[in-house]
Order: C-alpha cells, then sequence, then structure tokens
C-alpha cells in the first residue's frame, strides 16, 4: 500500500486543481436489471461529457442482469464510441461489482452513477464546484426517493459508522466524484458493499479532503439493484464491524 506524505498530498492537489472544461474524467455505471434506464442514462451522460470534458470514457458493468440489460448495452456502445463495456457472466454484487468499477477507472477524475437513473447525470456539474476545496465529494440526497425500510437501514449504518470510525458522513452509498490520484495512497480492501464507506474513510484518514454536495435523487424505475435483500443487508453491515481491523 502506497503511502503519500502530506506534502505530497498537498503536491497532487495542486496539479489536480480542475476548472471547467474538464480535462480528463471516467464515468463508471454499474448494472443490474437496468433495461429500461441505462441506455438513456449513457446517452444523456455521453451527451453531458462531450460538451465539458476533453477526454472522457465511460465503463459499464453488466453484473449479470436477468433482464435484456446486457443487450440494450451492447446496443448503446455501437452508438457511443467513447464507452466501454465489460459483462459478468454470473452478478458479483455490488460491492465487488462497484470496486472493480473504481479501480478500472483510467482518466483523473472518476465520478460513478448506478444504472437504474435515480441520479441525473447533470448532478456532476454540481459536484465539479466541490473540487475547488474538495479531492473527494460525495452527492448528499436531499430528498431520498427510496422506501422508508431503505432510509432507516441508510441511517442506522451511517450512525454505525460514527460509532466505529468517527467518519460523520451521510450519504456515503450515494454517487462520488473522486481525484483518482486518491487510489494512488490507499488500498480498498472490501469487496462486499462497504467498499463504498471504506473508499470514503479511508480517503479522509490519509489527509484528503472529503466534501458533501446537496444534489437530487431520483425515483426508482427499473427493477435495480438488490440492495434491500437481507444477504446483501447482512454482509454490508458484517463488513462494516470487522474491517475496523484493517484501520
Amino acid at each position: 500500500m502506497a503511502i503519500m506524505t502530506n506534502s505530497g498530498i498537498k503536491s497532487a492537489r495542486a496539479k489536480d486543481s480542475v476548472a471547467l472544461p474538464l480535462a480528463s474524467l471516467s464515468l463508471i455505471i454499474p448494472a443490474y436489471n437496468d433495461e429500461t434506464t441505462v441506455g438513456r442514462l449513457i446517452t444523456d451522460a455521453d451527451g453531458l461529457l462531450h460538451n465539458i470534458c476533453r477526454d472522457y470514457e465511460i465503463i459499464v458493468i453488466n453484473d449479470g442482469s436477468k433482464d435484456n440489460t446486457l443487450a440494450v448495452l451492447e446496443e448503446t456502445a455501437k452508438r457511443i464510441p467513447r464507452m466501454k463495456l465489460i459483462n459478468h457472466e454470473v452478478n458479483k454484487g455490488f460491492g465487488a461489482t462497484i470496486r472493480e468499477l473504481y479501480l478500472g477507472g483510467s482518466k483523473e477524475l472518476i465520478f460513478s452513477l448506478p444504472g437504474d437513473y435515480q441520479y441525473h447525470p447533470k448532478e456532476l456539474l454540481k459536484m465539479i464546484e466541490g473540487l475547488a476545496d474538495g479531492d473527494l465529494i460525495i452527492g448528499k440526497r436531499i430528498k431520498r426517493n427510496d422506501p422508508f425500510k431503505r432510509r432507516m437501514q441508510s441511517h442506522t449504518y451511517n450512525a454505525l459508522m460514527r460509532i466505529l470510525y468517527g467518519a460523520w458522513f451521510t450519504d456515503v452509498n450515494s454517487i462520488k466524484l473522486f481525484r483518482k490520484s486518491i487510489l494512488d495512497t490507499i488500498e480498498l480492501v472490501s469487496h462486499t458493499p462497504f467498499v463504498d464507506a471504506e473508499l470514503c474513510i479511508r480517503t479522509e484518514k490519509a489527509g484528503f479532503r472529503v466534501r458533501e454536495i446537496d444534489i437530487e435523487h431520483l425515483p426508482r424505475e427499473s427493477q435495480g439493484a438488490s440492495g434491500g435483500k437481507l444477504s446483501v443487508i447482512w454482509e454490508t453491515f458484517s463488513d462494516l464491524v470487522t474491517m475496523r481491523k484493517y484501520f
């Protein structure tokens, strides 16, 4: 695991200062049973990035979808040359998929969007502003369009993060924009959905600046993710506790 001194971090920040138009960005998209939304999401995102970024890529992983998501992605890739499609024949789960995407981006900035279109690509424009004094920007959902049970699970999860890690983030499982240089300094260990929290916690502990910026959260249109399944909840909360030994 690479270690960067405070002076090295400051130099990286100065070097990585961002202004529109963006120099270089990797948009990463995990997709699972998102046949009704993911094609439109990629098309809209590509149109936005074409106007604000000189060098970008769109990396999409189909995580063993059971519907027509793969067919939609294959057709979309024919129209959008900057799109790279990775297919998981068997579902690996959100944690393993988003970890692969975080590590797979090759550009200076990495921006995450889920394939269910619960976040509009234009939220990137708000989050870019956070890079003026931040290195990792979390999109804080000001009105979360999820069932009550999911919201309560999230509140409990965030409370436990504060207790176990001293991390005062309020929405670690939301979309993120961050400098790829962070991943030269920290090492992600988790392969469960806890990896989202791990990224934020390790980034802050390494001396980088983490910011939350208010964004809009849209109602779900597709079958989408399996985050509400008991098995997923159990492995995420289990990692929340057991991963303390790695900090």
